[in-house]
């Protein structure tokens, strides 16, 4: 009697551990669909940290959706009980090698969160650590009792779950890059107020000012209020910080005109009717083959009088003339944050439309409107 309890008990914990690593790969990976650009850029972050800028982002893409197919269908697999033994020691090894690299992050801190769950759910590196101990914990369990996982599934259906849930995976990541993430969780989705924003990081309450002083290899961070220090202290700079980390997401929304450097974000934001923004982060790299639609949407905006900016990250003057020799543009440019530039759409380039300081549309470098498209929208 207690041998069998033991190992009902046993049984039990197994299955807990198995299903609680399979909604976290399920989920995990789902999230990666959604956006795996932004899988693109954190993956560029970590081969960045180790000094490697040289992949090209197509490499990248094609890793960002093999990780994301790779956890969704490990975690269907787990959840129904599909190949229980080999899909085991596979989470096994997988684990091994997240733990070992949020070490790695943990220790020297490449980048300020793993980016495993997108954007929707922001871990420190600390707590991804801690996550992933935890389901280390329980792949070595489910790995040492694969047999006791219990199947939800008979024999006959599992190649049809298979199928299914590998199709689903790639048909969703498809749409997201062609259409945009279908659940944006980023600061920018549609229906996002950017006066509101702009006003209330701009408001001092919600930011701290400092004022940093060095000498002799030590700094000094001193309040406007408090006494300035003695002259053998020499000014550095002047720092605002902001206090809260969902203001600090927008607070670099910030954009200058690249040939007069004249500040334009309130022109951008406090215009009470449309406003068009080309964002492309690299000039040099971006999709040129929209570029007859985005022509003619210029002409649309000007002739509605519409304000129309491109928004890019290439601060270079060559990189301007390149784009405009290749793509004939008539526009000016303006210069923004690219990692900025890259959360307010994924697109190489994309197209925003504001209205009233309101997000009310977006589309990729895939799917950009035609004018008599773009007219059909009332507001």
């Amino acid at each position: 009697m207690r041998k069998r309890t033991k190992l009902s008990a046993l049984k039990v914990t197994t299955n807990v551990c198995r299903l609680i690593l399979a909604l976290t790969f399920i989920f995990s990976g789902f999230v990666k669909a959604n956006d795996p650009y932004g899988t693109v850029y954190k993956l560029g972050d970590y081969f960045s940290s180790v000094g490697v800028n040289m992949i090209p982002s197509f490499i990248m893409l094609i890793m960002a959706m093999a990780l994301a197919f790779l956890e969704f269908t490990m975690g269907i697999y787990l959840f129904f009980g599909i190949n229980r033994k080999k899909v085991s020691r596979l989470t096994l090894a997988f684990m091994i090698l997240m733990t070992l690299v949020t070490i790695y992050i943990f220790i020297f801190n490449p980048v300020s969160d793993c980016g495993c769950f997108g954007d929707a759910i922001i871990l420190t590196n600390g707590q991804t650590l801690a996550k992933n101990i935890v389901l280390l914990a329980a792949a070595l369990l489910l790995k040492r009792y694969s047999k006791l996982q219990t199947e939800f599934i008979r024999d006959k259906f599992k190649w049809m779950i298979s199928v299914l849930s590998m199709a689903s995976i790639l048909v969703f990541m498809a749409y997201c890059i062609y259409r945009l993430p279908l659940i944006d969780f980023r600061p920018f989705k549609i229906g996002t107020d950017l006066r509101a924003n702009y006003e209330s990081y701009s408001n001092p309450t919600n930011f701290e000012v400092k004022i940093v002083y060095e000498k002799d290899g030590k700094t000094l961070e001193l309040a406007p209020e408090d006494d300035d220090p003695d002259s053998t202290w020499n000014y550095v700079e002047t720092r605002r910080i902001i206090k809260n980390e969902k203001e600090l997401e927008t607070s670099n929304f910030y954009f200058y005109d690249a040939d007069t450097e004249d500040d334009i974000t309130e022109d951008i934001i406090y215009n009470e009717d449309c406003t068009l923004l080309l964002v492309i982060p690299d000039l040099r790299h971006a999709d040129e083959s929209c570029i007859d639609k985005i022509n003619d949407i210029y002409e649309y905006a000007i002739d509605k009088g519409y304000p129309f900016y491109c928004l890019t990250g290439s601060v270079d003057p060559k990189a301007h003339e390149y784009w405009t020799d290749h793509t004939g543009a008539e526009y000016s440019y303006a210069i923004g944050d690219d990692r900025l530039l890259k959360t307010i759409v994924r697109g190489k380039p994309g197209l925003v439309l504001i209205y009233d300081g309101v997000i009310k549309k977006k589309w990729s470098n895939y799917n950009i409107p035609t004018s008599e498209e773009l007219a059909k929208y009332k507001f």
